[in-house]
């Protein structure tokens, strides 16, 4: 074997480990399994400008069925939602920017309004992420619909019906005036934003500390020197970014 063979060998099993390093980073880092991006629990959020609500305290997630994180997030959110005592209300808001997601969104609202959610929810997402299913058309979601408890006509009824017309239109109308443009996002008691730019343990941890804050009576937009002085009033200035 020749020096430059050898050479030749060695740079490729280099090669070759990198490579395998760096897939199983990226396995590990999408798992959210991996110390370092993705998998943060520092509190990061934004504060709205917005009258903070606790009465219940409301929780809205915004995802899309398309989004690859709102997915994997799914199950950690649910089993996160189960945990949360009775003050506390969860719904789900599927944002609407462009043809696919708006189909996509307006499936959600049809599931939920004829009281199909529940069972569909997840085949939604495993078929378009783990079956690669595009659902290129209106039909194509309707026939996919058919066999899981709504016939294909009458889905097509209520795709196409006003409520959920006027349903998209106030769902991308929240969306803008909360900023919650991308996905995966929460909105917190009305006022606090938390994106996914820290990944999912990230997501739940800030979820997490801020209805702790509220339930407790302190408002997470105020950061004092003395703690006690955190006491939730509705006349006190709220910062309008606390992140």
């Amino acid at each position: 074997m020749t020096k430059v063979e050898r050479v030749r060998i060695v740079l490729l099993s280099a090669l070759g480990a990198i490579l395998v390093l760096v897939i199983g980073y990226s396995t590990l880092y999408a798992l959210n399994l991996v110390p370092g991006w993705g998998t943060s629990t520092e509190r990061t959020y934004n504060t709205l400008d917005r009258p903070l609500r606790d009465d219940p305290i409301e929780i809205i997630e915004f995802f899309s069925y398309a989004c690859p994180h709102c997915s994997n997030l799914d199950p950690m959110l649910a089993g996160w939602i189960d945990g949360l005592g009775e003050d506390v209300e969860f719904k789900r808001v599927h944002v609407a920017v462009d043809t696919l997601t708006t189909r996509l969104a307006k499936t959600y609202l049809v599931l939920e309004s004829q009281g199909l959610l529940e069972q569909n929810h997840r085949r939604i997402f495993d078929a378009i992420h783990e079956r690669n299913i595009t659902f290129l058309n209106d039909e194509q979601i309707a026939e996919f619909m058919h066999d899981r408890g709504i016939e294909s006509d009458r889905f097509l009824s209520a795709f196409n019906g006003r409520y959920i017309t006027r349903s998209i239109e106030s769902s991308r109308q929240l969306a803008v005036d909360t900023r919650n443009i991308g996905v995966p996002a929460l909105l917190i008691a009305n006022k606090f934003q938390i994106t996914a730019r820290g990944g999912n343990r990230q997501i739940l941890s800030t979820a997490q500390w801020l209805v702790d804050e509220i339930q407790a009576g302190r408002d997470p937009s105020i950061v004092p020197d003395d703690p006690s002085a955190a006491e939730i009033e509705t006349d006190t200035p709220i910062a309008e970014d606390a992140s």
